[in-house]
């Protein structure tokens, strides 16, 4: 728990803090920017919140750099520690006099934090359970619609996947979920791989047209196999492999040669078509105008012909390649053309039966491999939507669970503060990225403000949440009855810390004063500021 805070320019010294209710009274006319929210923000930032360094009410700015000590205890220990604004990422350790000793990264501090609040064996980390949950003024959080977004524009999926995970539900869906994941990105591996033509992408129509030539194929090997009497015939050929493996080749050479000759061809064109076009103009220039600098535009036609000496140099060497290349090509294909007849006579096959056997078996083991890889799309497709349904199941269940325990919780709330016979606010989950919070049988500001403070008391006793801060904007359009019912509730959770800044305490009666001063832990006025330096009337 948070024991106390301390900084050189707090006003009135050390604030201490006890379990249960902490209340930040401010004064009974409401003054605005007298240190309610800041000393809730300055909360925030000592368990490891960035907010406060946005510095929105210029405390930075007008006091400079500055650094808070602080104290937590954790099964009787206590911990002595200070955070700068000038180096918020250390955290300082200290002795009991906050000599600083030693130091903390921001992100072992937070890591301390999760150990000594018992949240280890949860998936989402200290900062992510507790931002939604510290509604100040500035921050966020202030939304009743939206009772666990932990951030502006956080997406429901990523609230709800939260929410899970704070009721130890997590491991139920993770299996399921990293299964439709790594199926999820095979799908996609296998798309990016179709769209760069690594492997085959055909569509329904095209795997039918392939089936149909698969048989076609096969029935015109047999009819070439029945018909051939030699010694070998052209069929069994198919698996000499080394006759196989010079057929492709000898393909392969093919297709290449044929790209080689086109660039030979454009090389030869380029090669043709440069030509010096500014001096054949220079002459119909200077009849138009008189003045122009025909020196310079010889100097200038003298650099292009230069540049067109060089590019030509270029493109005759990078021909000569180009059809060195072709003519090693063409002398491979002959002499593989040569090894496959001798190869084939000498069996008693003549080679243009060979070639017509290879050639049917190429295109039908290209059909065939073409209709695997679209049979594994539509597979792994199928397979994603059963594996979805199955996830779906899961969070259905889930979500049966949290829904009656919150809403369990939200109804006796309910029935405390407005009454058994005033329906209260309800929780529905829509999906696993959609839900609802709203209060069905009464939509105003009061009562929508009023479930958000049971949510999160209800979020307090179900899980792991080990404090909620609350700002007193929350409280502003709730009824007196009930804003007092509300805070002896809180008064009443005393095994965890709840921090709530307060004003106006004289409109809800004499003995409530007395009740609000008893949990008060920081009373500040117009005349009585959070910091000793007043900067509000500043211009």
């Amino acid at each position: 728990m948070l024991k106390a805070i301390s900084c050189e320019y707090f006003s009135q010294g050390e604030i201490v803090f006890r379990k249960g209710l902490n209340i930040v009274l401010g004064d009974d006319d409401a003054r605005n920017s007298i240190g309610k929210s800041t000393v809730l923000m300055v909360i925030d930032f000592v368990m490891g919140g960035t907010t406060f360094l946005k510095d929105e009410a210029g405390v930075i700015r007008e006091l400079g750099h500055h650094y808070y000590n602080f104290s937590l205890e954790f099964n009787g220990r206590i911990f002595y520690l200070s955070r700068d604004t000038a180096s918020p990422e250390i955290i300082h350790l200290c002795d009991d006099e906050y000599i600083r000793i030693g130091e903390k990264s921001l992100d072992e501090y937070k890591k301390f934090l999760e150990l000594n609040y018992d949240l280890e064996g949860l998936e989402t980390s200290f900062r992510s359970i507790v931002n939604p949950y510290s509604r100040i003024w500035r921050k966020g959080g202030l939304d009743p619609n939206q009772p666990f977004i932990g951030a502006a524009k956080e997406a429901n999926a990523i609230a709800i996947s939260r929410i899970i995970d704070m009721f130890g539900r997590s491991s139920d869906i993770a299996a399921e979920r990293a299964v439709l994941e790594a199926q999820k990105e095979k799908k996609t591996l296998i798309n990016k791989s179709m769209g760069a033509n690594i492997i085959p992408n055909i569509n329904k129509k095209k795997r039918e047209e392939n089936i149909r030539l698969i048989e076609e194929n096969a029935g015109k090997i047999r009819q070439l196999k029945d018909g051939f009497g030699g010694a070998l015939n052209a069929y069994e050929s198919l698996f000499d492999e080394e006759l196989k493996k010079q057929q492709y080749r000898k393909n392969d050479l093919s297709a290449s040669r044929a790209e080689l000759q086109n660039k030979i061809r454009r090389l030869q064109r380029e090669m043709s078509g440069i030509t010096p076009r500014l001096a054949a103009n220079i002459t119909l220039l200077t009849d138009f105008f008189p003045a122009i600098d025909v020196e310079r535009l010889e100097q200038v036609e003298a650099f292009h012909q230069k540049i067109g000496a060089a590019v030509k140099k270029q493109l005759k060497e990078e021909l000569a390649n180009a059809q060195l290349e072709d003519e090693a090509m063409g002398a491979e294909i002959a002499a593989i053309e040569s090894y496959i007849q001798v190869r084939l006579s000498s069996r008693g096959m003549p080679d243009d039966i060979f070639k017509q056997v290879f050639d049917l078996k190429e295109n039908t083991d290209r059909a065939i491999e073409e209709n695997k890889h679209y049979d594994q799309r539509v597979n792994l497709e199928d397979a994603i939507k059963a594996t979805s349904a199955r996830l779906d199941g899961i969070y259905k269940k889930i979500f049966l669970e949290l829904e009656n325990r919150i809403n369990l919780k939200l109804k006796a709330f309910n029935a405390v503060v407005y009454g058994a016979s005033r329906a209260s606010s309800e929780l529905r989950f829509k999906s696993a990225s959609s839900y609802q919070f709203t209060s069905p049988a009464d939509s105003g500001t009061g009562a929508s403000y009023a479930g958000l403070i049971g949510f999160d008391l209800a979020m307090l006793s179900l899980t792991k949440i080990p404090y909620i801060i609350h700002d007193s904007v929350i409280y502003k359009n709730i009824q007196i009855t009930a804003v007092k019912r509300i805070l002896r509730i809180f008064a009443a959770a005393k095994a965890k810390q709840t921090f709530i800044s307060f004003d106006e305490g004289k409109k809800y009666g004499q003995d409530f004063v007395a009740f609000l001063e008893r949990f008060t832990v920081l009373k500040l006025a117009h005349d009585k500021l959070l910091y000793k330096k007043d900067w509000r009337d500043r211009k």
